[in-house]
């Protein structure tokens, strides 16, 4: 598989099989975006980072082993220019949402996310993409 420079270049995390499916199967659906990498937990996601560098990281925030708000300080951390966006399904998650962007995430999305914000988000990641490129 040949990795396209103009595509937006995502990696999704999540312990949930069918939430990285359907999240695949969203982005197959739209243009100019490719999951070049999944991960079940903030330790398999940090690994990944090792050998990939994505655009944009979709992360879930409550995994096992490592949380997605532990493993995203981490990320900022070793990758300060790392885009991360935050997925969650918890209702009441204010609080979490507030700790994810003070913690550096671009968006906090909501469990089921649906692919018309899921859509603007890309749109407007990949504009961030083409602007650090100079075009």
């Amino acid at each position: 598989m040949s990795i396209d420079s103009e595509k937006l270049q995502v990696v999704a995390v999540d312990d949930s099989p069918s939430v990285i499916a359907h999240f695949d199967q969203l982005v197959k659906s739209l243009e100019g975006v490719e999951v070049v990498g999944t991960a079940k937990d903030g330790v398999e996601a940090l690994a990944l980072l090792k050998t990939t560098t994505p655009d944009l990281v979709v992360m879930d925030i409550v995994m096992p082993r490592m949380d997605g708000l532990t493993a995203l300080r981490s990320m900022k951390q070793e990758y300060p220019e790392l885009r991360v966006a935050m997925l969650s399904s918890v209702a009441g998650s204010r609080s979490r949402a507030e700790e994810a962007f003070r913690l550096g995430a671009v968006q906090v999305l909501t469990k089921p996310f649906d692919a018309t914000k899921l859509a603007a988000l890309f749109a407007a990641e990949r504009a961030v993409k083409a602007e650090r490129r100079g075009a």
